[in-house]
């Protein structure tokens, strides 16, 4: 893994997985973190990062003992965002994809209150659907 002549925001990006431990997550999880994260980092053509406004955390809990990894909004207003979440329940991996709108993709329908959850992702009307890509959203 070379992060030469690489954009910054990707060392950043690589060292806040770290730091928050997404790559043991993963690996719990069933998900494999060197292809579908740093792979899709390094491939990814942009100079700008586009979770700026997203922040990265994993949150452990005893229902999901393999613990999830968030991309969650930092602010969520009026305008579309798309949260992100990946973790391993009732026998499989999920990467969820979620939006705060209408898509055609959309698979289920959620609002949330609870302490699973980052909060800025609370009370709002989810549109989700299950992405058998494992690949950040934002990276592909």
């Amino acid at each position: 893994m070379s992060l030469e002549n690489q954009p910054l925001w990707k060392a950043l990006t690589l060292a806040k997985w770290e730091e928050i431990g997404a790559p043991a997550v993963l690996a719990r999880v069933g998900m494999n973190y060197d292809r579908d994260f740093v792979q899709a980092l390094l491939d990814c053509p942009l100079t700008l990062d586009p979770y700026a406004d997203h922040e990265w955390s994993v949150f452990q809990f005893p229902r999901l003992t393999s613990g999830v990894l968030h991309a969650a909004p930092k602010v969520i207003g009026s305008d579309p965002v798309v949260w992100e979440e990946w973790y391993f329940e009732d026998g499989a991996a999920h990467h969820n994809i979620l939006r705060n709108y209408d898509h055609s993709e959309q698979q289920k329908e959620v609002t949330l209150n609870d302490q699973e959850h980052p909060a800025t992702v609370m009370n709002i009307r989810w549109r989700y659907r299950d992405d058998s890509d494992h690949r950040p959203l934002f990276l592909r």
